[in-house]
């Protein structure tokens, strides 16, 4: 890493002998991961950082990307002439100036800026649906997620996407604002095991003690048992009567999958 970047250093000490180009008033010298997202300059550059004109000669200038691939740093050139040049300042001039209120609303939606973020708090165990690598589509139960990598249970096996492989992700989120029902769900499902021990007790013969006397400890006894149950799976109870309350959340994890999605909608 080091040498990547005595050689970038090296690269634009060369290049400082030459001119460095703005490509429009719109944008600085060096165009950044912002402007680009907007303007859409170099749309097929994947993990663009920024990057640099300069003018080379007369009907000719080079692009320097500075780019991300992997959580690697690469950096990348290509010459192009006057015509694309100009191609790409009308792209920028058409659009106009670059501003504030622009950039909070191109970021509404972007949730793959955090996609990180996102699949580590997704709550586990519970049922997903991963479209990944444009076309595939994954559904099970995620069961585990590790190094940016999803496990998924499917009916016959378990398979695992990674992070850079997803487009999107349909998922449950947290079902904390349904914490109100526990008590009225405690309640159920401890009347519900005391309901069931009746209909055990109902179904049982009854014993009688040495005296002749039916044994009412052993029919408390399974009561107790009942309750005591019911209350023991109500965590698993509350957890899904929240996950079918809770409406399932679309997150768009990939740039691409972002862009084609507002162009279809810009079609309609």
């Amino acid at each position: 890493m080091i040498l990547k970047f005595l050689l970038f250093l090296l690269f634009n000490t060369i290049n400082a002998k030459t001119d460095v180009v703005v490509l429009s008033q719109n944008v600085g010298t060096i165009i950044d991961v912002h402007e680009n997202r907007y303007y859409r300059i170099f749309p097929d550059e994947k993990g663009f950082k920024n990057a640099q004109l300069i003018k080379i000669s007369k009907n000719q200038y080079k692009i320097n990307f500075e780019k991300v691939i992997r959580r690697n740093p690469l950096i990348r050139s290509q010459i192009i002439d006057t015509k694309e040049f100009n191609r790409l300042k009308n792209i920028i001039d058409i659009k106009g100036p670059f501003n504030k209120k622009d950039r909070i609303e191109m970021y509404k939606g972007m949730d793959f800026l955090q996609a990180e973020k996102i699949i580590n708090e997704i709550e586990l165990p519970q049922y997903i649906v991963i479209k990944y690598s444009k076309q595939n589509i994954l559904k099970g139960t995620l069961v585990r997620v590790s190094k940016n990598n999803m496990y998924v249970q499917t009916p016959t096996s378990i398979e695992f996407v990674n992070l850079e492989e997803i487009d999107e992700i349909k998922y449950r989120k947290k079902t904390e604002k349904f914490n109100f029902l526990k008590p009225y769900i405690l309640t159920f499902t401890g009347i519900s095991g005391l309901l069931a021990a009746n209909l055990y007790n109902n179904q049982r013969p009854i014993i009688l003690n040495d005296y002749g006397i039916p044994r009412k400890d052993l029919v408390r006894y399974r009561q107790l048992f009942g309750i005591v149950l019911g209350l023991i799976f109500s965590g698993e109870v509350f957890d899904a009567v929240g996950t079918l309350l809770t409406p399932k959340e679309s997150v768009i994890l990939s740039e691409a999958e972002f862009d084609r999605k507002n162009i279809k909608k810009a079609r309609e």
